[in-house]
């Protein structure tokens, strides 16, 4: 893939959202850009700060000549994505989350529960520079740090989000023709799907 030219246009300047269902492949995730699980009910709330941060470890060969050690081969053999995000409205919805709890009406049984894991869209939509949108198929929810709680600061916490690779067979649509659909379609980018198109 070539580079570009330099141009400005180019430059972003956004913050994320993030929205999840706890449904792994759900079909709300398509199509790309105008999903049904981009509704409030799916949304993690304010984003404070996210990044994404794909982690592989490799492992190098070398061969040695007349004294000399050099690189000659590399490949992957662990990779994986992260998506670290802070938030920071402390509803029982994310708190349940971030606590790995069981919620029953305004209570949380603290780690009583399981890491939540299901589908996910993560869009980046700003007036200056590119929209981005992340589909992911399949992925878990989990605490990544701490809750602040800063008595002069708004409380924030920081979760992650961690791509799975979706399989076949992941899908639980209960219509078979839809079933087969979303899993060919997931199969292709078993990691998700990114989209950089005007949203």
């Amino acid at each position: 893939m070539a580079g570009g030219t330099i141009n400005t246009a180019n430059l972003t300047i956004g913050g994320a959202k993030l929205y999840f269902c706890s449904t792994v492949a759900d079909p709300k995730c398509l199509p790309l850009g105008n999903a049904s699980i981009q509704t409030n009910t799916y949304s993690l709330g304010n984003i404070v700060t996210s990044d994404i941060t794909p982690n592989v470890t490799y492992v190098e060969h070398y061969s040695s000549s007349n004294g000399k050690r050099v690189l000659d081969k590399e490949v992957a053999v662990t990779s994986m994505i992260n998506i670290g995000f802070t938030f920071d409205e402390m509803n029982v919805s994310n708190l349940g989350r971030f606590f790995l709890g069981n919620v029953t009406g305004s209570k949380i049984n603290v780690l009583q529960g399981v890491v939540d894991e299901g589908s996910a869209n993560l869009v980046v939509k700003t007036d200056i520079g590119q929209d981005l949108t992340y589909v992911i198929p399949k992925c878990t929810l989990r605490p990544d740090g701490g809750l602040s709680l800063d008595a002069e600061k708004w409380h924030e916490a920081k979760m992650q989000l961690r791509v799975l690779e979706y399989i076949s067979g992941d899908c639980v649509e209960a219509n078979a023709t839809n079933r087969g659909i979303l899993n060919a379609t997931f199969l292709v980018s078993s990691f998700g799907r990114l989209s950089v198109a005007a949203l």
